[in-house]
Parts: structure tokens; C-alpha cells; sequence
């Protein structure tokens, strides 16, 4: 068992979500349903304000590792207004898209538009209960966001402030100029090749005595600073009376990133650089007696600032250019470079100009709610209206730097300088990155009715969502019939039924609708006579089926086209004529996916103090669209259209458990959650293997397959008695000694299998929060963490040094195998590339689950007796913290962030300084 596996299991014993304080609660299933949560059938999560409270992001999404069992989030390395989380909810269940649905206010939204600080509670919809309701869009998942609303009360104003700072943490470490320099002239040994330099030059480089010619450049050192700086200022009001409730916030905050070279353009900066704000408004109005008007509108203006080089391009540059063959800038003061590398990481900073972007947008709804009781009681209507824009625009003055190249003139030989390129002046363009427009329309009828011992709630909805968004073939359109059901006897038998129409633009016209049913049913036996009187506080068992279908596909599948062809030869005098040829055949009967939903589970509260909630699900995904082309014979000639052959298993369970309790001033939780979630492809049209270990069908969805290592070949004496041949390249000392699968004798394509797991969404994945307060003085920490993950470590010059004109760390210099080091456990030096080496296989295949200290907060809240000024509170509250995020990271990778593998953006610690104020 792994070392992340024992720490989550440590803290299991004693932990997970605090089901005391969601017995009050109430279960959002969207549209507009919700229920109860002590009488809810379903298995969804929710995180709410409170818990949000003490986390800080740029991007919301990144507020919720760790939150709700069966959620899956997993960071992104990159810019702050790039790096949202990917989130997941129960895993793989398809081989197509696997992200959810996410909504905001019941709307298609961005998360990444909100700010923390507006954000009532975030619920997961994870089962057919309430997955059905969303029909052909629902079967991965729904990630349900409701944002604040105003309260009856005098108002309440909050004003917070925090300061934030990260740095960025284990960056590579690449090897000095001298031992590139001997590095570059083993690869090119070990390639029978000739040196790239002499011994003088090696000692030029060793005692740095011509720095224009040999020099030693820490790239990163000078490209990145060891920090980043931002700000959040968060306004809001809340309040309201017997006919209008609101809630307003005005939110700012920045970010400037970690680049260095910034400032040595006069007129402008090419740091990273982030701004938002945003303005929201959402008004409750009591219209008439039975009227009520809901208003919500959110205003968003974001703009971001680069250099003119692509970030993508700059960090390649950081990874690949080595660190002596060229100076930052020669001695005459134009940029270094060579015939090789144009790309001097510092010129692609400061030298290329700057471009800017800007993100304008506005969400703007209606909802109008009608109360029909004076026809029967217990009925009502609403309609909701939803009006959304979204744009982005480009800014760029951008330019070439100029660069020479530096050449040591030895015996007496004139020094040489020779220009590569010039500059360029700077040159504006601009352009409109995207816009997007959607329009929503739902109408709703509820019934809501208590006789007795019964208590019948019922909705009829339509709903109709569609999306413009600029290019050709890229709109979209949605509409939903639903009819839900919730049933109750004794406050302790429920039933819950749901039967939705589901249609999309992409499918074919006339199959465009699908038929979406689901039952739930659930026994509160907490409410039976006979456990009245014992310490069980609350214990209900429930269950759940249905049918969710999925259809973000691409549009016209359906449709057959022509499209100009080669030229061809006609006539008794051949001349050529311009031919049309087949550009797309049709999928054949093109459907939605299928996903059959089975959901059991328990909820469980004994002594007002310990919660524990189970699931165990099952998910059965047909009609997955997969490839075509081994279904059909090569006869057929040509590109095959996909299938909906596809059919994936995805089964898993899920726990949250949570300890809450006072002693006198003293409080404390303990709490968290734990998810393990396992996929298995049954069929997708898999070419014919002449294996069974080779087959991709029986494995998780995303197994990753290569060659097991069974060692280094450590001299030439060794291949020669190997009986063993491998024929993926010439085999060399201090190549890999691949395994023979197959006992043919050959290594070759027919020797991989499969290892480890995917590297695309752990398998298990847990989170537990530790929080203490005694007198206003707290501490809360929360860890999250994964396991049952793989990642292929085929880093540039990390793990793959010299190849393609790439440096080398100083990792794989110092285990790398050698003459002089033939007990190295990475493979020999080489400049051309080996087959045997730089594979998918056992070496490079990486365990890569991990224990990140995700978020600590130190908080005091000031005493009431302090903030009296005469008679008169004029401030109610005062609350100081200071955070830090990632602070912290358990894993077997070390060198590297096991969330920022691979040539990108380093991840980043954050540190916060902040208060908050309540009038």
C-alpha cells in the first residue's frame, strides 16, 4: 500500500463531511426541484458558502479539491487566468468528453466568471435521480453552482481585503555550460559520433573566461522571479425587507505573474498580468401577494497582458535551450542565439513586444413566479428567461528581436559576430478571439400538496437552451420536457420518479429526441417506532436507477458531403479537369450515448456528533461513438465514419464520514471524504491483436501500454548473449533491456502491456479538513490527495535530454548510465534518439499519486466586547487571517509537481493576507 493510501485511511478513522449541519439542509436538484435534504433520494454532494470561506482562488474551480465525494478535481499548471481546474464527477465513464455539466443559476455558465466570495453553494449531481432532469446533456455529471441572494433583515455590508503571493516551487534544475558541454560530446560518443568540442573549449567552459563564447546562462534564474504578487477586494450588501430582498457585490482583484525581464521596454511591460471585476446585482421581488419577481444580472470584465510570445513557447525555450551555447546578450548587446536556437528565452520575454486580451460578459436572467394556489392549493408557475454574452478581443504590437551569433577565434584568429536577424518595428494587430451568445427559456409548472400522512410534490417543465458562438458549424441547441415526482409517507417512505424528452441540434432531425427515465426510492428508518429512543439520530437507505444520455458531439455526423478532388484525365486529348471526391460518409443511425445509472447508499448520524454517508454505484455506457474503421473491411478504401458501438462499465464507492463537537469555548471537526472509482471498455471496435495482453478492450478507459523494462544493458557483451533481440532500434550499451511478452525472442511492437493506470483521472481520490477554534482564535487544514494514478514522465531535457537540440538536468546527468557508470539507472546519453529508450514503457510509466496540503488558515476573530465604540457597533465583526495553498506535497516523483508535469508553467505556493469586515 502506498504512502498516499495510508495517510487517507489514517484519516478516515476519524473523518469526513459533517452530515449534522446538511440534516437542515435542502437537496438542489436544478430546474428549479428541490427537496429536503433528510427526505432526498439521491447521492449528491454540495459544498456550501461557509467551507468556500476559507479558501482562496483566482478561479473558483480551484476552491474545490478535496470537497465532495465522487468529484474529481485536478489542477492545471499555467497563468492565473489559465490554470481552472479539470474537474470530474465519478470518474470515466465514456471514451469521449468526460466533463460535466456545469451550471450556474440552472444556466450554462462559466465557472471561472464567479468569484468565490458570490457563491451561495456548489452541489454535485452525480446519480439518475437527478441526473434525468437534464436528459440527453446529464450523463457526466452535473456541477450545480448557485450564487448569493438577498435575506429579509437590516442590511448586512462586508468588506474584504487579501493580499496574495505565490512562488513557484520545484522548478527543473538543468546542468551548468561545462557539463552540457561534456554531456553534448558523450551523446554524440555514444553515437559513434565526432566530438562537439575540444578540451579547451571544456575548460573555456569550466574556468568561464570567454562568456560571449562559452558561456553558463541559469535561464530560469533569469527568466523567472521568485514570486508573484496580486490583490482581492470584495464589496458586498445584503439585506432587504418584506418586498425586496437583494444581494450586490463588487469584486476586483489582479494577479502579475513570475517573469522577470519585464520592464526594459519603456513604454510598455510584458509581464503576466491579470485583472476582473465584477458586478452583481440579484433581486427578490415581491411583485404581489402572489407574485414574485427574481432578477439577476452579473457584469464581468476581465483583461490579461503577455509578451508577444506565446507562454507556450517561452517555457519551451526555458526547457530546451542549454545553458552554454550562447549569452543572454552578446557583449555589443544583441540578443544571443545560434543557427539552432532563434529562441533566447529572454529575447521571447522582453524582445517580442506584448499582446492583450480582454473578456467582456453579461449574464443577465428572469424569473417569474406565479403562486396558482386559489385554483388548487399547492400549485404554481414560474417562467425563466436567460439572456448571456460573452466576448473576447485581442490587442497585439508585437515585433522580431534581433540576434547574433558569438564564435571564438583561437590561435589568433579574429573573434567572429554574425547577425542572424534584425529587429522589426512593432506592429499592431487586432482581432476578435471569440463571442458567444446564448438564449434560455424555461417554463415550469409545480404542485406541492400535504394530505394526511402524504406529501406529493410534482413539476412539469420545458426547456429550451441555445447557443450562437462565431465560425462555421459551432451553434448549438437544446430542449427538455421533463416530469418529475416526489413522494413521501410517514416522513419515512420516499419515492422519487423522473421522466424527461431530451433533444440536440447534432443529431439527426428526425432522431434528435430521447427518453430519459429514473426512479428513486429511499427509508428513513430513523422515523420508525422502533429506533425511536436509541442514540441513532438519523439513519435512511436509498437507491436509485435511471437512463442519462450525452450528445456533445460534433455537428452533422449525420449529413453526407462531396468536396473538390484531384485532378483527372479526360478525352482522346488527355487534359485535366478538376474532380470532386468524398469528403464525409454519414454515420449510420447516429445516436446519443446511453448511460444506465444503479446508485445504492446510506446516511448515517448517531449522538448529534458523528455522520457517515456510503454509495456504491454502477454505470452502464452504450452507443459510445467510437471509430469506425475495424468494423469494416480495408476493402471498403477509404475513411470509415465513426459508430455508436462503443460500451463502457464505470462502477466505484464513495464515503464521507465527519466528527463535529464543542467543549465549553472549544470546537472542532474532523472531517473528509473518500472516492474509488474503476472503468472498464467493453467494446470499441479495437483492431484485431494477435495478442490478448495487447487488447485495449477489458482495460480502463485511458491504460496506458508500453514495454516492460527489465534493466540496462550495461557493455556490449551483454547484448551479444542476450538469446533476446530487440529490433526497435540498434541496441547499444546503456539501452533499456525490454521484456519479451510473447516468447518469440523479438522485442518489438507486439511486446507491450499494459501498466499502471491512466493519466487522466486518478482512481482514488480523497480529501479530510482538521479545524479547531477556541475564543475567535482557529486553525483549519485541509489535505486532499490520489492514488491509483499514472503519468508518463517524457519531460524535455528532464527525462529526454540532447534529443532534438534539448539541454540536460542535472537529475539525468547524475543517474545516467555511463562507462564510467554503468550501474546508472537511466538510459546512455544520445543525441540521435532511441527507440529502446524513449517509449512508453515500465521506466518512464510513474506512480504519480500524491498528498498536497491543499489549504492552512490561521484566523482570529476579534472579541465583540472590542469592537464597541460608545454605545453603537459601527463594526459587527472583524475577522484576520493569513493562508497558504500547496504548501505541501508527498509524492514519489520529487524533481517534479506531480499536477505540472510536462513543459508548462510551474505550479505555484500561495500564500494570503487578508481581513474581513462585517458593518
Amino acid at each position: 500500500m502506498n504512502k498516499a493510501i495510508k495517510l487517507v485511511m489514517t484519516g478516515l478513522l476519524v473523518s469526513a463531511n459533517m452530515l449534522a449541519q446538511e440534516t437542515d439542509s435542502i437537496q438542489q436538484y436544478g430546474r428549479g426541484i428541490s427537496v429536503d435534504w433528510k427526505e432526498s433520494t439521491t447521492a449528491g454532494g454540495m459544498v456550501t458558502a461557509g467551507q468556500l470561506s476559507h479558501k482562496t482562488s483566482v478561479n473558483p474551480s480551484n476552491s474545490l479539491f478535496g470537497s465532495v465525494p465522487g468529484l474529481y478535481v485536478l489542477q492545471n499548471a499555467g497563468s492565473s487566468w489559465a490554470d481552472g481546474a479539470t474537474m470530474y464527477v465519478r470518474g470515466l465513464g465514456t471514451t469521449n468528453s468526460k466533463s460535466p455539466l456545469i451550471l450556474v443559476d440552472g444556466f450554462v455558465r462559466s465557472i471561472s466568471d464567479l468569484t468565490v466570495q458570490e457563491i451561495e453553494s456548489v452541489v454535485v449531481l452525480k446519480d439518475a435521480v437527478a441526473l434525468a432532469l437534464y436528459g440527453i446533456r446529464g450523463a457526466n455529471g452535473v456541477v450545480y453552482v448557485t450564487t448569493k441572494r438577498g435575506k429579509t433583515g437590516k442590511p448586512v455590508i462586508n468588506f474584504n481585503y487579501e493580499f496574495n503571493m505565490g512562488t513557484p516551487v520545484r522548478l527543473p534544475e538543468m546542468v551548468d555550460g561545462y557539463t552540457y558541454a561534456q554531456a553534448l560530446n558523450e551523446g554524440l560518443k555514444n553515437d559513434h559520433l565526432s566530438p562537439r568540442y575540444t578540451q579547451r573549449e571544456l575548460d573555456a567552459f569550466r574556468d568561464r573566461t570567454y562568456p560571449d563564447f562559452y558561456p553558463d546562462v541559469d535561464w530560469w534564474g533569469e527568466a523567472l522571479r521568485n514570486h508573484s504578487l496580486g490583490q482581492n477586494a470584495n464589496f458586498s450588501i445584503q439585506g432587504g425587507g418584506d418586498k425586496v430582498q437583494y444581494y450586490a457585490q463588487l469584486n476586483y482583484l489582479n494577479d502579475q505573474g513570475i517573469l522577470k525581464p519585464t520592464n526594459d521596454n519603456e513604454d510598455y511591460s510584458t509581464q503576466l498580468k491579470f485583472s476582473k471585476l465584477n458586478i452583481r446585482t440579484n433581486l427578490d421581488i415581491q411583485a404581489t401577494k402572489t407574485t414574485k419577481v427574481q432578477l439577476s444580472m452579473l457584469g464581468n470584465f476581465s483583461e490579461h497582458n503577455r509578451p508577444g510570445a506565446q507562454l507556450d513557447d517561452i517555457f519551451t525555450a526555458l526547457y530546451q535551450v542549454p545553458s552554454g551555447v550562447f549569452p543572454v546578450k552578446t557583449k555589443n548587446e544583441v540578443w544571443g542565439g545560434s543557427t539552432i536556437y532563434s529562441n533566447n528565452p529572454i529575447a521571447l520575454i522582453s524582445g517580442k513586444g506584448y499582446a492583450r486580451s480582454q473578456n467582456r460578459a453579461l449574464y443577465a436572467d428572469m424569473n417569474i413566479q406565479q403562486d396558482l394556489s386559489t385554483l388548487t392549493p399547492g400549485l404554481s408557475a414560474s417562467v425563466r428567461v436567460g439572456l448571456d454574452s460573452d466576448a473576447s478581443y485581442w490587442d497585439s504590437n508585437t515585433r522580431n528581436f534581433a540576434y547574433e551569433s558569438s564564435v571564438k577565434g583561437w590561435d589568433g584568429e579574429e573573434d567572429q559576430y554574425k547577425n542572424l536577424r534584425n529587429e522589426s518595428a512593432l506592429s499592431f494587430s487586432s482581432s476578435t478571439g471569440e463571442i458567444v451568445r446564448r438564449f434560455n427559456f424555461n417554463a415550469q409548472l409545480n404542485y406541492d400538496r400535504n394530505w394526511g400522512l402524504h406529501r406529493l410534490n410534482t413539476v412539469l417543465l420545458y426547456a429550451m437552451d441555445r447557443m450562437d458562438r462565431d465560425g462555421q458549424n459551432a451553434s448549438r441547441a437544446y430542449m427538455d420536457m421533463v416530469g418529475q415526482a416526489h413522494y413521501s409517507y410517514k416522513n419515512r417512505y420516499l419515492l422519487d420518479f423522473a421522466l424527461s424528452g431530451s433533444a440536440s441540434s447534432v443529431l439527426e432531425p428526425n432522431h434528435r429526441w430521447g427518453i430519459f427515465p429514473s426512479i428513486g426510492a429511499g427509508w428513513i428508518l430513523s422515523e420508525e417506532s422502533w429506533m425511536k429512543g436509541k442514540s441513532v439520530d438519523f439513519l435512511k437507505l436509498r437507491a436509485s436507477y435511471g437512463i442519462v444520455g450525452r450528445a456533445d458531439f460534433g455537428v452533422n455526423l449525420y449529413k453526407y458531403y462531396m468536396g473538390s478532388g484531384n485532378s483527372y484525365y479526360f478525352k482522346d486529348t488527355p487534359a485535366s479537369q478538376s474532380g470532386m471526391t468524398e469528403k464525409q460518409i454519414a454515420v449510420d443511425g447516429l445516436t446519443y450515448e446511453k448511460s444506465h445509472k444503479l446508485n445504492v447508499g446510506m446516511d448515517f448520524m448517531v449522538w448529534k456528533k458523528l455522520s457517515l454517508t456510503i454509495d456504491g454505484y454502477y454505470d452502464h455506457r452504450t452507443d459510445i461513438l467510437v471509430d469506425g474503421g475495424n468494423a469494416i473491411s480495408s476493402v471498403f478504401g477509404m475513411t470509415v465514419p465513426k459508430r455508436n458501438d462503443g460500451v463502457v462499465n464505470n462502477y466505484g464507492v464513495e464515503l464521507m464520514a465527519g466528527w463535529n463537537d464543542r467543549i465549553g469555548e472549544f470546537s472542532y471537526q474532523i472531517n473528509g471524504q473518500f472516492s474509488f472509482n474503476r472503468s472498464k471498455i467493453i467494446n470499441m471496435n479495437e483492431e484485431y491483436r494477435p495478442y490478448d495482453y495487447l487488447e485495449r478492450t477489458g482495460c480502463r478507459v485511458g491504460q496506458i501500454f508500453g514495454y516492460e523494462v527489465e534493466g540496462i544493458y550495461k557493455n556490449q557483451e551483454e547484448i551479444n548473449q542476450r538469446e533476446v533481440k530487440q529490433y526497435l532500434s540498434e541496441v547499444r550499451p546503456g539501452d533499456l533491456k525490454l521484456k519479451d511478452q510473447n516468447g518469440d525472442k523479438r522485442i518489438d511492437q507486439y511486446d507491450q502491456v499494459a501498466m499502471g493506470y491512466n493519466a487522466t483521472c486518478p482512481e482514488i481520490y480523497y480529501g479530510f479538513n482538521l479545524g479547531a477554534e477556541y475564543k475567535g482564535l482557529g486553525v483549519l487544514a485541509q489535505f486532499q490527495g490520489v492514488a491509483n494514478y499514472s503519468q508518463v514522465l517524457d519531460t524535455r531535457s528532464v527525462y529526454r535530454p540532447l534529443i532534438n537540440n534539448n539541454t540536460i538536468s542535472r537529475y539525468y546527468w547524475e543517474n545516467r548510465w555511463s562507462e564510467n557508470n554503468p550501474n546508472g539507472t537511466l538510459p546512455r546519453l544520445t543525441t540521435l534518439g532511441s527507440a529502446n529508450n524513449y517509449n512508453n514503457n515500465s521506466l518512464w510509466v510513474t506512480d504519480a499519486s500524491f498528498l498536497k496540503l491543499r489549504t492552512l488558515e490561521v484566523y482570529y476573530q476579534l472579541p465583540d466586547k472590542w469592537l464597541r465604540l460608545r454605545r453603537q457597533n459601527v463594526v459587527k465583526s472583524v475577522k484576520l487571517y493569513v493562508r497558504g495553498h500547496d504548501l505541501l506535497c508527498l509524492d514519489g516523483i520529487d524533481i517534479a509537481d506531480p499536477e505540472a508535469l510536462g513543459v508548462t508553467h510551474p505550479a505555484m505556493k500561495q500564500y494570503t493576507f487578508g481581513f474581513n469586515l462585517q458593518f
